[in-house]
């Protein structure tokens, strides 16, 4: 496998959402939370998002937060866009169901498995479940992906643009 690093890279945040048609090398850091990226087979290009919980408690919010809200506006972001349900290929990361989380994990998993279904949308990778977090560079160009599991998350692993002392220890 040829896994390139694009000179344009962007930091996925939880509640984020990034589509492109340049390559761009989309990079993040998930828990629970998950990560879900199509990539439009036809028109070579990709979308993802990055969310941290199911579904929202309360039914007017429109919060990309949610697993429920993300996925389906991403979907109906890339049929504006141009994209035939047939053409797009997911990948999910995440998903951790760590010891605080009450199986959150595992309900994000849920909610993208059953959105994906609903919408015909093949799942053609995941690293998802396990008690560890993850830390993933994705190819928005090819469509590949690399995942890294970890069992501890820096605080630099979500800010790596900020300038550190070398002297200073991290949390």
């Amino acid at each position: 496998m040829n896994f390139s690093v694009s000179e344009y890279k962007y930091l996925i945040q939880p509640g984020f959402m990034f589509i492109t048609e340049q390559s761009t090398s989309i990079y993040g850091v998930t828990g629970s939370g998950i990560f879900l990226s199509l990539w439009d087979e036809k028109k070579k290009y990709s979308g993802c998002c990055s969310y941290l919980y199911p579904k929202p408690t309360d039914k007017d919010s429109l919060s990309t937060k949610y697993g429920a809200v993300a996925i389906k506006h991403l979907i109906k972001k890339m049929m504006n866009k141009g994209s035939q349900l047939e053409n797009l290929k997911a990948q999910l990361i995440g998903g951790s169901d760590i010891e605080t989380s009450f199986e959150c994990g595992s309900k994000n998993l849920q909610i993208a498995k059953s959105i994906l279904r609903f919408h015909m949308i093949e799942i053609i990778s995941f690293d998802t479940g396990g008690r560890i977090g993850r830390k993933f560079i994705y190819d928005t160009e090819t469509g590949q992906s690399l995942s890294f599991k970890t069992d501890k998350i820096r605080q630099s692993d979500w800010y790596p643009y900020i300038k550190r002392d070398p002297d200073q220890k991290e949390a």
